[in-house]
């Protein structure tokens, strides 16, 4: 089965070559294509901004990645051979100065990732974006306004990570400004019941399982039964790093493992993912 991973971080360490051959064997086995997040320009403190990637990827992450910026260019991604790359620039490291995203857009890159954490997340060990950057809230959210409003004018999907248990408010308020435009709640948005909810509300509204593998194999039913009552918004993704694969394929198997339905899994790993990106 054709299938495309929704949400894939373009961090990896060593050899560009050697992770070019590990993808190589998941597409000979059915990956046409991912969303690889990019980091678009190096962070000026590397270290320090490792306390906005969660702690499981930092073994991934080292001062060569950064210092040679091997991985802030699009023409990396399109090095991928038969995968078909849409690049998503990762917002996270962006501050107030450098939030003009065309330099972006010239450079290729066609959708953004934005990562809505304004107070500390500990589930991921993170620190609050607000306390990292000494920022006020309100220059918090005119920031991540100008960016989602830039990347709406340029035709780009967005993902937005974001807790709607904590955050739903803003979430709306994006979807209800901007109709039409695809915008996807990564990891189920931390609640089902609640993205459930903004699914039925606005059609231009996605989501996607990244993250969740765990939470979905201890709990397989109720999981299954939300992806397939909503398989019309609901994306492949796995939230691997490119060094990491292995990953995506252990989704793969969970799903095709649960759902047996053929229209339905068409859906989910390639036919929403392209409605989105083309």
């Amino acid at each position: 089965m054709q299938y495309y991973d929704a949400h894939v971080h373009f961090l990896w360490k060593g050899s560009f070559d050697e992770v070019r051959q590990r993808w190589q064997v998941l597409s000979e086995r059915g990956l046409k294509g991912m969303a690889g997040i990019i980091i678009g320009h190096s962070p000026w403190d590397w270290e320090r901004f490792l306390d906005l990637i969660p702690p499981q990827y930092h073994e991934s992450v080292d001062k060569r990645f950064f210092e040679e910026r091997i991985g802030f260019q699009v023409s990396i991604a399109q090095q991928l051979d038969a995968l078909k790359v849409t690049p998503y620039l990762d917002g996270r490291f962006i501050e107030a100065q450098d939030s003009d995203l065309t330099r972006f857009y010239q450079a290729g890159f066609k959708g953004l990732k934005v990562l809505y954490i304004p107070d500390e997340d500990s589930e991921f060990g993170r620190v609050g974006w607000r306390k990292f950057y000494r920022i006020s809230k309100i220059n918090y959210q005119r920031l991540i306004n100008r960016m989602v409003e830039q990347a709406f004018g340029f035709g780009w999907p967005i993902i937005f990570h974001a807790d709607l248990r904590r955050y739903g408010d803003i979430v709306e308020e994006i979807l209800q400004t901007n109709p039409g435009c695809p915008f996807i709640v990564p990891h189920f948005g931390f609640s089902r019941k609640i993205m459930a909810e903004f699914l039925e509300r606005f059609d231009h509204c996605y989501t996607d399982f990244s993250s969740l593998l765990s939470f979905m194999q201890n709990n397989p039913r109720d999981y299954i039964d939300f992806i397939v009552t909503y398989q019309d918004r609901v994306l492949f993704g796995s939230d691997a790093f490119l060094g990491q694969p292995d990953l995506t394929a252990d989704y793969l198997k969970f799903v095709t493992s649960f759902i047996g339905e053929e229209s339905i899994l068409t859906k989910i790993m390639s036919e929403n993912y392209l409605r989105i990106h083309g």
